[in-house]
């Protein structure tokens, strides 16, 4: 791991000592001069199969090019770790992550620089298990994984001075794996949230910044520039030489343009608070879906449902109910409901579900053997969608009771009865455990 983050930072400043000396030839026409390099630092949270996560220390390089005053292109590189918080504590992802982002300016530059941006870029990660109950599969551990990643975010860029800029950040990151928390479950990707922050430099200073003649234009209007200043000239010689030099510069403002700017900056704070809420409020919905991220069979289509068995508003809610308890390994409760569930809709289209949640209850409880009785139940349904899960479960819990030869069987099954099952990897991966 620490050869990995050696062999990124030479990287990234063998990438600034390339570009350094380009830029030097241009220092004496600052406006020539497109490229920003920066560091920032913060949290990462992940959003995965793990229903309590924490936030993780990262930091990364970035370089920003600007094409024009409302769009530019960034790219990043750094370092972080993703876990489920100090008091759970059961495992913890290094993530090495790189990036290439559309920044779309939301105002011409200023003092305060608002954007969003969309992007894509790739993550390299190690997962760890630092307790031995944890979510992921041992089959994972020390083993570098490679994904791709689709961002979007926003932030602002306060500067504070024409070359100097304090950069804040939020975005979330869509991974097209499911690997970052070390268990592949369910049908959604992981992903994580970040929240970055950090210095960039512009080689030379940015356009819209050179704002000292704006202030000596302001200042001689209000009588307080120096005596030395004034001695050269009358006050309109000197009024009309500042509005010279401003329409020969980059700027380009008249007064009238600059009371419009002046408007302008007070309608952008305004913008920045309602996308900050914005962003909040995104935060909440990330955070509310996450929690209702449960195996809800959503792929049971309303034909399936014919002669009376669709879903009843009771069921619908109890079964999501036990769903919710089961992740929350609240297990004794979620197989009470779903016992229940079964008394009361014995004929229910998800009936057989309702009893392999059952075995999943009892195997999490560690009572193995009312889990290989609950399991061999769903073979009972004959319509049933659960016996190559079913089949699966049978083996782990006589591999967790020692009895190899019976769990080998179960393994094998579910690759010789069940060719186009999605565990037939797991299959494979315990039956080369025994």
């Amino acid at each position: 791991m620490k050869r990995s983050i050696i062999v990124v930072t030479l990287a990234v400043l063998l990438i600034f000592t390339a570009i350094a000396p380009a830029q030097e030839t241009t220092t004496a026409q600052p406006k020539n001069s497109r490229i920003g390099l920066g560091f920032n630092i913060g949290l990462q949270k992940p959003y995965c199969d793990v229903l309590h996560t924490g936030a993780g220390l990262a930091g990364e390089f970035m370089m920003r090019y600007l094409l024009s005053n409302y769009f530019d292109i960034s790219l990043g590189l750094g370092y972080g770790t993703l876990n489920d918080g100090f008091s759970y504590n059961t495992f913890v992802t290094d993530l090495i992550a790189g990036d290439i982002k559309a920044n779309i300016h939301l105002s011409k530059p200023g003092n305060t620089n608002p954007y969003i941006f969309v992007g894509a870029g790739f993550t390299n990660s190690s997962y760890t298990r630092n307790k031995w109950w944890a979510i992921g599969s041992p089959d994972f551990e020390d083993k570098r994984v490679t994904l791709g990643s689709f961002i979007y975010g926003g932030g602002v860029e306060f500067m504070l001075t024409p070359q100097v800029a304090l950069n804040t950040f939020m975005d979330y990151r869509f991974s097209t794996g499911d690997a970052l928390d070390g268990a592949e479950l369910g049908k959604y990707k992981d992903g994580y949230l970040n929240a970055r922050a950090g210095i960039t430099y512009y080689l030379s200073p940015r356009a819209g910044k050179a704002k000292s003649d704006r202030d000596d234009l302001l200042a001689l209007q209000q009588g307080q520039l120096s005596g030395a200043e004034q001695s050269g000239g009358t006050g309109m010689d000197m009024f009309e030489a500042k509005l010279d030099k401003m329409e020969a510069g980059d700027a380009e403002l008249s007064m009238e343009q600059y009371v419009r700017l002046k408007s302008r900056v007070d309608e952008l704070n305004q913008l920045i608070s309602i996308k900050e809420t914005e962003l909040d409020e995104l935060r909440a919905t990330l955070d509310f879906k996450n929690q209702r991220i449960t195996d809800l069979e959503s792929t049971l289509q309303s034909a399936d449902f014919a002669g009376g068995s669709g879903l009843s508003g009771d069921f619908a809610y109890n079964y999501e109910e036990a769903l919710r308890a089961f992740y929350a390994r609240d297990y004794r409760r979620a197989a009470s409901i779903f016992s229940n569930l079964l008394t009361q809709y014995p004929s229910h289209a998800l009936a057989s579900n309702c009893q392999y949640w059952i075995g999943e209850c009892m195997f999490g409880l560690k009572d193995y053997e009312q889990a290989s009785a609950a399991f061999q139940a769903v073979f009972n349904f004959e319509n049933t969608t659960k016996k190559d899960d079913a089949t699966l479960m049978l083996g782990r819990c006589f591999y967790a009771l020692n009895d190899r030869s019976n769990a080998r069987e179960y393994f094998q099954s579910v690759i010789d009865k069940y060719p186009g099952s999605e565990y037939i990897e797991k299959a494979r991966q315990w039956l080369r455990r025994l």
